[in-house]
């Protein structure tokens, strides 16, 4: 995992091969964001976008929008 600067806000994540049991540390970064409400909205909008059913809409489905000081994501 590639260390980065942390900034405050929130993370869209996405978990490694879809195991939602996954540590959060672990989880992959899909995309940064200033607010949770942006967060959530744009996973929605996308989620809303892609075909049901598909390997992206499943992978879609599982991101998560956590704050970028939850101290799950140290591990």
């Amino acid at each position: 995992m590639k260390k980065a600067i942390m900034l405050l806000g929130w993370y869209a994540l996405v978990p490694p091969a879809g195991d939602l049991a996954a540590p959060l540390s672990k989880w992959e970064h899909f995309r940064s964001f200033d607010t949770a409400k942006e967060c959530e909205e744009m996973m929605i909008e996308y989620v809303r976008k892609l075909p049901r059913g598909t390997a992206w809409y499943r992978q879609a489905e599982r991101v998560r929008c956590i704050d970028t000081v939850d101290p799950r994501l140290r591990g």
